[in-house]
């Protein structure tokens, strides 16, 4: 594959110093970007929602203005895809994330499995009422979706974070669904009295919908799990931790 037809996207709101190799970094929200950095507030962009948005505002401004990658990649400057055959964790190179595109695999993230339904555990964390909206949001503008939302909410795994490796054209078709649910949410819902992290809900919501899609576009067959390196203030800590989440 040509390295260029795959970009790998690493979303960032402060400036970083480990940036493995082959990663773009993308610089989100209003901070200073003193390395120069992309940014998700040039374009076509929401880059003013992303307090409430994550790193759905870099997504967002990757499905609007990248127009020349074939592939791309969502991974976080603190989360990266681990390289799965690695003795000791280390981050996944471009070049074996390529050789899974190869062989036309979607890589996500290893599943967690939770000890409740996916559901159970939002309404925990998080305001249940915003998953009741959501529902009623998908039976009316997306009915033939209904099936598969019960379906993973009433299960027990999730693959989450937010991060992927898959075709542009796939992607752009994730994020016109993802972001038309989104910003339907959006005029139902009134932040102004939650906390900061509480105010990120739909970052938290996206990380539940996108299974939902998955499995309604028949996706999972084609999905190869990678474990997630992580990365902590020291290297060590980053590999402890790093290979504890290998065999969860």
């Amino acid at each position: 594959m040509n390295s260029n037809n795959l970009t790998m996207y690493m979303v960032t709101h402060k400036p970083v110093d480990f940036i493995p190799e082959g990663r773009t970094p993308i610089f989100v929200g209003n901070g200073d970007n003193i390395r120069d950095y992309l940014r998700d507030n040039t374009g076509d962009n929401i880059s003013e929602k992303n307090p409430y948005y994550c790193e759905l505002t870099a997504m967002y401004w990757i499905w609007k203005n990248d127009s020349s990658s074939k592939y791309i990649s969502i991974e976080h400057y603190r989360r990266f895809f681990m390289d799965p055959n690695a003795l000791v964790p280390k981050v996944c190179p471009k070049e074996k994330i390529e050789g899974y595109l190869e062989k036309g695999k979607i890589v996500l993230p290893s599943i967690t499995k939770w000890h409740m339904s996916v559901g159970d555990i939002y309404r925990e964390g998080h305001v249940g009422k915003d998953l009741d909206n959501v529902a009623n949001i998908i039976a009316k503008e997306q009915p033939e979706y209904v099936a598969d939302f019960n379906q993973v909410m009433s299960g027990r795994d999730q693959h989450g974070l937010n991060m992927m490796v898959l075709p542009k054209a796939i992607f752009d078709e994730y994020c016109e669904w993802l972001f038309n649910i989104l910003f339907k949410l959006e005029k139902e819902t009134d932040l102004s009295d939650r906390s900061k992290y509480q105010q990120r809900m739909y970052g938290f919501m996206s990380e539940r919908l996108e299974d939902v899609w998955l499995k309604h576009n028949e996706y999972n067959s084609e999905v190869r799990e990678l474990p997630i390196y992580f990365v902590l203030d020291t290297k060590l800590k980053s590999i402890l931790k790093s290979e504890k989440n290998r065999f969860n």
